[in-house]
């Protein structure tokens, strides 16, 4: 009898134990790594060219000096657009192929009025819509010629840059870790196919699916606000996949409210496995504060990822309040960057810094300008180059990787530090960014932003300016000599209103154009 009651009592302790156990996780152990990055960390931002952010940065593939492009290359009698400065506190405008920043489920939308009408984040607004759609990118890349893009986009805007004055905190990191100036987005277009490959490497194929974003089995395009993403199920692997089957820690972390619900930049709960392994999403799929507490309890897995959406840091400027900090038009670039830096200063402050490396990267273009034309290594892409930094105290210093990379790059670097399979897809031929790297150095510092920027005020147009931004206009020349005087000012005038920052902007260039019209009649 009193050995049934010690067998008893010591299963009661064992259940309290694992209970106690399950209530508190203990740190994550280290997982065995080819190289002293134990913790690899991917924070994906959207929409901007390499060009439209670090063209102009010293030494690197930037814009070359005297550029212009046509603004139709079927009619070049109509003239040419120069790169120009942007300004960050100006919302650009996109076209409906995606979801506006922040809203990550069409549910949230009323759909007729957003097909209808743009999204616009602020009051101010500047030139014409950008589009990056699948068919638009192809017009604007015109068969590796890289002279189609103000034709495509019908916008002057895509030829806008911004630099260290709108951006510092992304040059900061470039001056002291290592800028990526061949880094190719993997398709040419938007989010949702580029998203795909940045978990699996590939786009395809699908099976049962024939909407306009699919072609020939696979998928090249955003589907419509408001789909319902019921009935899609992607059969082939991800990179979480192979981490989950070979228990290597990984985090998916998103800044929308209902992180398991799928959209173009929450990929993974359309893929067939977790669709078959729910408990999967809800392990790993979190909200970005997570990220915060995971860093804080030591359990910061050994791969993450950190997808934007609703979730702003607490320390954000106040004129950030309410926008989204994607960087994805019409969402600001400096209230973006300062959420990326918020992140970055996390990790920099914790003893992850030492084994970590984070790699800050962009979705897709944006339909901003980019002059490399990117290799075309299968019928999808690669696609144009987007900005990426590599950022951990094992970076280069200062360095400019000119080694050709794209999102199979991520999963590739992954796979080979943490020695695993590869996908079998784009992974294969793949480099695996390790050029970025040199384990014999000293560990770099930490570089701490303070989160804080914000860009110059967009200036207002008035009597006194007017002379002033005509002047900065100039980016706009024609082929006079091979069209009348009427013709000449009717392609000026349209590629200048293209370059318009708002309604006023474009009130005092239509009344300077119609000034100038009378004076050619006269």
């Amino acid at each position: 009898m009193r050995i049934s009651h010690v067998v008893l009592s010591v299963a009661v302790i064992l259940v309290a134990l694992g209970a106690a156990a399950s209530s508190f996780r203990g740190p994550i152990p280290v997982w065995g790594s080819s190289s002293k990055i134990q913790h690899l960390i991917f924070i994906v931002q959207e929409n901007h060219s390499f060009d439209n952010y670090f063209g102009t940065y010293p030494g690197v593939n930037g814009i070359p000096a005297d550029l212009a492009i046509p603004v139709d290359p079927n009619q070049t009698s109509l003239g040419y657009v120069r790169p120009f400065h942007l300004n960050v506190s100006q919302p650009i405008m996109i076209v409906g192929d995606e979801l506006p920043p922040g809203v990550a489920d069409p549910d949230e939308l009323q759909q007729e009025s957003n097909l209808t009408t743009p999204y616009h984040l602020g009051s101010e607004s500047i030139g014409r819509d950008l589009s990056h759609a699948w068919i638009v990118a192809h017009e604007a890349y015109d068969n590796g010629k890289m002279d189609g893009f103000v034709a495509a986009e019908k916008s002057a805007l895509t030829m806008g840059y911004y630099d260290r004055t709108d951006i510092p905190y992304y040059w900061d990191y470039a001056d002291q870790y290592v800028l990526d100036d061949n880094f190719f987005s993997s398709l040419m277009g938007p989010s949702f196919p580029n998203h795909l490959y940045i978990v699996s490497g590939t786009n395809g194929p699908v099976t049962g699916l024939t909407y306009r974003w699919v072609l020939d089995g696979h998928i090249v395009d955003n589907p419509a606000l408001g789909f319902d993403w019921q009935g899609v199920s992607l059969d082939w692997s991800t990179l979480a996949e192979e981490m989950s089957n070979a228990n290597v820690p990984w985090a998916w972390y998103t800044g929308e409210v209902r992180p398991t619900n799928p959209n173009i930049w929450d990929v993974l709960p359309l893929f067939t496995y977790f669709q078959s392994h729910p408990d999967q999403l809800t392990e790993h799929v979190r909200n970005t504060e997570h990220f915060l507490g995971d860093i804080q309890n030591e359990q910061l897995p050994a791969v993450s990822w950190i997808i934007p959406g609703s979730w702003v840091p607490p320390t954000l400027p106040t004129i950030c309040a309410g926008r989204s900090p994607s960087e994805h038009p019409p969402a600001r670039s400096d209230c973006g960057m300062d959420y990326v830096a918020y992140l970055v200063n996390q990790v920099m402050q914790s003893q992850y810094w030492q084994s970590s490396a984070i790699i800050i990267t962009w979705d897709d273009y944006g339909g901003f300008y980019d002059h490399v034309p990117p290799p075309q290594v299968d019928r999808f892409g690669e696609g144009f180059r987007v900005p990426t930094l590599v950022i951990s105290p094992w970076a280069k210093h200062g360095y400019i990787d000119h080694t050709p990379y794209e999102f199979a790059s991520l999963l590739r670097l992954a796979e080979d530090n943490f020695n695993l399979p590869l996908l079998g897809t784009r992974d294969v031929n793949a480099n695996d960014m390790m050029n970025s790297f040199d384990f014999n150095q000293a560990p770099q510092p930490t570089l701490i932003e303070p989160g804080n920027f914000v860009g110059p005020a967009v200036m207002a147009v008035t009597s006194t300016n007017t002379q002033n931004m005509n002047q900065e206009t100039t980016t706009i020349t024609t082929t006079a000599t091979q069209t009348s005087p009427t013709e000449t000012f009717e392609s000026w005038y349209v590629a200048l209103i293209a370059l318009a920052a708002g309604t006023a902007t474009a009130t005092a260039l239509s009344l300077n154009y119609l000034s100038k019209r009378k004076t050619q009649k006269g």
